[in-house]
């Protein structure tokens, strides 16, 4: 979901490269940063054969985003986020 640039503001379009910004996803990693999570991928647009084929890209989100970009691609893939299972009756009375 891309989001409009609010009126006003005057910054001009990024140009799109299809050789540089679209590959393969092989992988990717989040880490908590703190209020935020640090998202980072790693993507190729060929079959790597040296690290040199594979890039990275970092990016850092609220923890809002996360949930919403999770249940995004849950939703896309046609798939439900798991739920948690409540704590037994022993665990909440017990709980410290």
């Amino acid at each position: 979901m891309f989001l409009p640039m609010e009126q006003g503001q005057n910054e001009p379009t990024a140009v799109t490269d299809p050789d540089r910004d679209f590959g393969i996803l092989l992988g990717w990693e989040a880490d908590p940063a703190g209020e935020r999570v640090m998202l980072r991928m790693q993507s190729a647009r060929k079959a790597p054969g040296s690290g040199d084929d594979v890039r990275e890209f970092k990016y850092f989100m609220t923890k809002e985003q996360a949930v919403l970009l999770g249940n995004y691609l849950y939703g896309l893939a046609g798939e439900t986020a798991p739920t948690r299972k409540r704590p037994g009756l022993l665990d909440r009375l017990f709980a410290r």
